[in-house]
């Protein structure tokens, strides 16, 4: 019978789990005198031992060293994770000011993702990402185009998530008179629409609306640049964090961590949602990338008016404290909702 079909009695759960809160704490290989202090005083150490030899063939722990305590493996976090990660609670006063970052946040989009990523890192101790990616699911509430002095025209974009400004060049045959008119053509064509769609079905129009936005055209495609730049965005915070656990005090050790987060595409795919519908944990080697066979990633969707329109997440080690990180997304992510 292979090892996955064994069931843990309680007893050796109770060793497991109460070695790897310690091991995520502490950082100190297990050994059967620090689960005897911390754990199990009623037996005996040389039952531990025992147990903790038992959890090492049945894959749950390994020894770094013949003569060193244990560590958990990705197998004993995973077991770890599906038996806990659920019966989960955070402290009041993380819940207060994790309630308090968000109450504060302007209503600029990118304003808005930092404010996110930033009540991430300062909860859990760990890198934050935020990527905007259903983007493209955001309800468009107004667009209201204003010259500017320098000669440029500033968007402002209403959405049902928060606003997106941006400033970008204008053709100096734009007057304010024009730049209100193309705000009461754009408003009466997109309003209650996606951004998807004027992104990508601005050619399906009626001929009838096409003849209006025609002397327009520039000023919709620089729109449609500038919605392009915001869908490709993605926001990390505290990523020099990973140097504050003993698994990455050593800067080469991190590089390839650091890599990996700075490449967008790469990025997209590690902190993909589409298939997930709440938060979900890959540990070690069930991430795709040789660099994370030592990381945990814990993300969630975002959802707002029933679509999903960003992803949150956190990198860490695999000793990351699941239960705290899984906790401080879902709150985030429902707290999101409510916009």
């Amino acid at each position: 019978m292979g090892n996955d079909l064994i069931v843990l009695s309680d007893r050796k759960k109770k060793i497991l789990f109460g070695a790897i809160d310690n091991y995520i704490k502490q950082a100190n290989p297990i050994t059967s005198m620090l689960v005897h202090e911390q754990n199990m005083k009623d037996l005996s150490t040389a039952t531990l031992r025992n147990e903790l030899s038992t959890l090492e063939e049945l894959g749950y722990l390994k020894q770094l060293h013949t003569s060193s305590g244990r560590v958990p493996t990705s197998k004993g976090y995973r077991f770890y994770v599906n038996e806990l990660v659920n019966d989960i609670s955070i402290s009041q006063d993380k819940l207060d000011n994790i309630h308090k970052d968000l109450i504060n946040r302007t209503n600029n989009l990118s304003d808005i993702t930092l404010t996110i990523a930033d009540a991430i890192t300062k909860a859990t101790n760990y890198p934050a990402i935020v990527l905007l990616d259903g983007f493209e699911n955001l309800i468009i509430k107004s667009i209201n185009l204003l010259p500017l002095i320098s000669g440029q025209m500033l968007v402002i974009i209403e959405t049902n998530a928060g606003a997106i400004t941006s400033t970008t060049n204008l053709q100096e045959t734009f007057t304010q008179d024009d730049l209100s008119k193309a705000s009461q053509l754009f408003n009466s064509v997109f309003v209650d629409k996606t951004i998807g769609f004027l992104i990508d079905n601005v050619n399906n129009l009626s001929n009838a609306i096409k003849m209006q936005i025609k002397n327009y055209q520039f000023i919709l495609t620089k729109i449609i640049e500038i919605l392009h730049n915001y869908s490709s965005q993605g926001t990390s915070k505290g990523v020099t964090k990973l140097l504050n656990s003993p698994e990455y005090s050593d800067v080469e050790k991190a590089k390839s961590i650091f890599e990996l987060l700075e490449n967008k595409n790469k990025l997209k795919d590690i902190f993909d949602t589409s298939q997930e519908d709440g938060v979900s944990i890959k540990i070690g080697e069930e991430n795709n990338y040789d660099e994370l066979n030592n990381c945990a990633i814990i993300k969630t969707p975002v959802m707002l008016d029933g679509n999903k329109i960003a992803t949150i997440g956190v990198i860490g080690p695999q000793r990351i404290d699941y239960c705290t990180v899984a906790s401080v997304l879902k709150i985030i992510a429902d707290e999101l909702k409510k916009r």
